[in-house]
C-alpha cells in the first residue's frame, strides 16, 4: 500500500461525509418542522417555559383550546394548574405592559422568534 492509496481512502471518507451531512441538512430543512409556528394543524403550543431549578422547569401550555400550567423534570410532568381563558388575557394584558429585554429586542430585530 503506497502513499497514494491511503490518500485515495481519506478522500473517498471526506467525500461520503460531505454527503452524508449536506442529506442530513436537507432532512431537517425539509422534513422536520419542529418549532415553526407555521404549522396551523399544531395541537399543542408552548407559550412559555421558565427555569426554577437546574433540570425544572414551569411551563405554560395551550392544548386543543385549554391552556395549562405543567412543572416539568427530568423524570415527570405534572399537572399544576388549568388556567382560565379570562385569567390568561388578564395575564397577556400585564406582559404587554413589561419592557422587553435586550435579548429579546436583538432576536426580534434579526427575524429570530
Amino acid at each position: 500500500m503506497n502513499t497514494w492509496d491511503i490518500l485515495k481512502i481519506f478522500l473517498i471518507l471526506f467525500v461520503m461525509m460531505g454527503i452524508m451531512y449536506g442529506i442530513l441538512y436537507l432532512v431537517k430543512k425539509y422534513f422536520y418542522s419542529y418549532g415553526k409556528n407555521g404549522n396551523s394543524s399544531a395541537t399543542i403550543q408552548v407559550l412559555s417555559t421558565q427555569t426554577i431549578l437546574p433540570k425544572k422547569f414551569v411551563s405554560v401550555i395551550r392544548f386543543n383550546n385549554s391552556v395549562y400550567l405543567l412543572g416539568v423534570s427530568e423524570q415527570s410532568l405534572n399537572l399544576i394548574d388549568k388556567i382560565e381563558e379570562y385569567e390568561l388575557e388578564n395575564i397577556n394584558k400585564e406582559n404587554n405592559n413589561v419592557k422587553p429585554n435586550f435579548l429579546h429586542l436583538l432576536k426580534k430585530n434579526m427575524g429570530f422568534k
